[in-house]
């Protein structure tokens, strides 16, 4: 049995709102530095009230999912839907809208009238932010909900 290396970095999805505050601090000061180029890295943490340290100890480890995005190509998306005749058609027609591009399809066998769709597209073209991107899957007639499961980089 191979033993796991320590060094493997993992990579999770969190939601800001649960992030430590010197975290949020940090993107807060990334950003500010990417808006401006004459901001000095000592006036942004200054600007926000936080250490050069606690930036230095963050600013490579963490990174909004929109800068991701800039760089994704593909995505993998996990609709949780109910069992209507029509309803993939639909969802395929809003991807394609927004010039995304399907890879795969899988659908499971509706148990209850309600069925998961797992989606991989190419969203090369597409223009509009992850979020809004599942927003506009989600307001398809009976997609319930929609997350994302994986991304390339």
């Amino acid at each position: 049995m191979k033993k796991s290396n320590e060094s493997t970095k993992r990579f999770y999805l969190i939601r800001e709102d649960v992030l430590p505050e010197s975290v949020q601090k940090t993107i807060k000061v990334k950003n500010a530095l990417l808006k401006n180029n004459n901001l000095t890295i000592y006036d942004a943490v200054k600007e926000f009230n936080l250490s050069r340290s606690a930036f230095y100890k963050y600013k490579d480890t963490i990174f909004p999912i929109d800068r991701l995005e800039e760089q994704t190509r593909n995505l993998t998306l996990i609709l949780y839907v109910q069992d209507e005749v029509g309803m993939l058609a639909t969802v395929l027609n809003k991807i394609a809208e927004v010039n995304g591009s399907v890879l795969t399809i899988h659908q499971s066998l509706p148990m209850k009238d309600r069925a998961t769709i797992t989606i991989s597209l190419n969203a090369t073209n597409i223009e509009l932010s992850l979020e809004e991107l599942m927003d506009a899957i989600k307001e398809s007639p009976y997609v319930d909900e929609v997350e994302i499961i994986g991304m390339s980089m």
